[in-house]
């Protein structure tokens, strides 16, 4: 065994150090109290037997004897007692309670062999100073360093006491106390390494309680994060029926109209009357469908969508959603007003996009849910922030609702899903872009039956913006596809038929395929190069619509990198596309007509701004 074998090392920490010896404390305090119980009554025993022996021996030395006894008995009594004190886990405080019983014990054994005939002290009062050495060494648990020290004191006192042992006779027995006073000293290196074994294990076994209470404390922690992680799955599980069962309803309202206003068409146009009220009634409830889903694709690109922070001129946001809602509003027989100032509001540093769709949301969100009165919309600067308010005459939020008008799909006061009131996503969107943008939020204070007032704060910017012109309007992108030569590709044939009369219907020469096969029959003579390529990503056959796309470019590579348009139903565009190299753009399925062919025209232009600026057809 190494000699580090044979050291104690305090632990390096003070408060670890501190905590072990609590911990031994509160470990080995029944045992010492057993241990001192057990000698105290064993000392009685003792004192017994003294008083039976001596009373044959040398009856005039009993009474001393005895009143020895009882000294040694109280000096080891009062320590034992105060170990059942409320500091019995305080290990300074025991230790001296348990040097004082040892003290007590061994002095007063040392007197005994003073008061005994030499002949009898030999044989009867040796053997308890080994039951007091056992004693200490095992069953009180000293810590290594104590014990050391206090056994010391004992065994060199003992040796003292046999050097200057006056009495008569001494020389006959004094070979064989000097040989116990060997045992002694023994059995004393022997119990020192004992006890530090003692204390290493202990010190061991602290450590690994130690450990193990703090894994267990990490299991604990996790498995309440794992138990708060599936309650919220749950809840979200939960939201999600509610929101499936309720968009199935939502969904399937607009799709039954438009099943019977296109039978009522088509009976109309059989006896030659005009149908163009329910055409109008068809395609208004079409776009709400798409509007449906338009929301939902918003909310779930939230999630990756990077804000692109800059000076936004509040005044123009604030006056665009004032117009946007001015007509639903006066339709819905409410008044909307805009608060009147005497100068215009700062500008702040937000994403206008982001910051619109925010304002959009509360201003149509007050609108929904106000059937008298009306909405006012209105701002006040608030140190380095601007406060934009938005108050309703509503029915207001009752406070059981309140925690809940953020959540996802949910709706007060809409058991019907009257779609005119949406998904219940936009309280949603708006926290999700509060969270987004950094120096934002949102408070809103609601009486029940008096409205509502919903506070949207953004930072005040330093710098001006820049107010930009564009007057270009949607007829003029859409003549930029007049003569060109565009690649249509969609795997429904009903969709792509439509992509086909919405492209002829801008001016452009149009070829279909819904898949790769197709395009190798159009493209397999030389000829014209496409001007772009419209695709679906998901298609049914043969490679997807971004391999597809790739294919194109690689046939075409001469005339340069091919424009290509992405159409998607997904929510989550492909991983796959972020390699796509340029130029391409992205676009919805559930994008309104109109909107497909300005984006694309737009884009088209933009691959040729020099000729679109300057008006001429390239």
């Amino acid at each position: 065994m190494k000699l580090s074998g044979f050291v104690v090392r305090n632990f390096a920490s003070a408060d670890l150090e501190r905590a072990f010896r609590t911990d031994y404390a509160r470990r080995y305090a029944g045992q010492r109290r057993l241990a001192g119980a057990a000698s105290l009554l064993l000392w009685i025993l003792f004192a017994r037997r003294d008083w039976w022996l001596l009373n044959r021996v040398d009856p005039g030395i009993v009474f001393q004897v005895g009143y020895l006894r009882l000294a040694g008995a109280v000096g080891m009594a009062v320590p034992i007692c105060l170990m059942w004190g409320p500091r019995a886990f305080d290990e300074r405080w025991v230790v001296g309670l348990l040097c004082v019983w040892m003290l007590s014990c061994w002095f007063t054994l040392l007197q005994l062999m003073e008061l005994y005939p030499a002949a009898l002290a030999f044989r009867e009062v040796f053997p308890e100073f080994l039951l007091v050495l056992f004693t200490i060494f095992t069953l009180l648990r000293l810590r290594a360093v104590t014990a050391a020290w206090l056994v010391g004191l004992g065994v060199a006192s003992f040796h003292l006491t046999l050097y200057l042992w006056p009495r008569t006779g001494a020389s006959t027995v004094g070979a064989g106390w000097a040989s116990r006073g060997s045992v002694l000293a023994i059995m004393y290196f022997v119990g020192v390494v004992v006890c530090i074994q003692f204390e290493r294990a202990a010190r061991r076994e602290f450590m690994f309680r130690r450990t193990l209470r703090a894994a267990n404390a990490r299991v604990q922690a996790a498995s309440s994060a794992v138990k708060r992680q599936n309650e919220r799955m749950k809840e979200l599980v939960r939201e999600k029926e509610r929101f499936f069962s309720s968009a199935y309803h939502d969904i399937q309202q607009p799709l039954a109209a438009i099943n019977l206003f296109i039978r009522s068409a088509r009976t109309k146009l059989e006896a030659g009357h005009a149908a163009t009220h329910d055409l109008d009634v068809i395609e208004e409830t079409a776009g709400d469908i798409l509007d449906m889903f338009k929301n939902i694709q918003d909310y779930s690109e939230l999630g990756s969508y990077v804000p692109s922070l800059s000076p936004i001129d509040t005044q123009a946001v604030l006056a665009d959603v004032f117009e946007q809602y001015l007509e639903p509003a006066r339709s819905q027989g409410i008044e909307i007003r805009s608060a009147m100032r005497l100068r215009r509001p700062p500008p702040i540093e937000s994403d206008r996009s982001l910051f619109k769709r925010v304002l959009s949301n509360l201003v149509s969100n007050a609108i929904k849910n106000t059937r008298t009165g009306g909405v006012v919309i209105g701002w006040v600067e608030v140190g380095e922030r601007l406060r934009i308010d938005v108050w309703d005459t509503g029915g207001g939020i009752s406070p059981a609702h309140r925690d809940a008008i953020f959540a996802e799909y949910y709706q007060i006061d809409n058991p019907g899903r009257d779609r005119s009131k949406g998904l219940g996503l936009g309280l949603s969107i708006v926290q999700r872009v509060i969270g987004i943008l950094p120096g934002h939020s949102l408070r809103f204070y609601s009486v029940e039956g008096r409205g509502s007032h919903f506070s949207l704060y953004a930072p005040i910017s330093i710098m001006t913006p820049v107010i930009g012109t564009d007057d270009r309007k949607d007829d003029a992108y859409t003549s930029v596809l007049k003569g060109k030569y565009v690649l249509l590709c969609d795997d429904e044939p009903t969709v792509l038929e439509g992509l086909r009369r919405l492209f002829i219907s801008a001016g452009a020469l149009v070829d279909t395929a819904e898949s790769m096969t197709g395009f190798e029959a159009i493209l397999a003579d030389e000829g014209r190069a496409p001007d772009v390529l419209v695709t679906d990503i998901r298609l049914r056959e043969g490679p997807n619509g971004i391999e597809l796309a790739e294919r194109i470019r690689r046939r075409f590579d001469w005339a340069g990198a091919l424009p290509v348009a992405f159409i998607t139903g997904e929510l989550i565009s492909p991983p796959s596309l972020r390699d796509f190299p340029q130029p391409f753009v992205l676009l919805r399925k559930s994008s309104a007509p109109e909107n497909t062919l300005v984006e694309v025209s737009q884009f088209v232009a933009a691959q040729q701004p020099a000729d679109f600026c300057h008006g001429r057809d390239p």
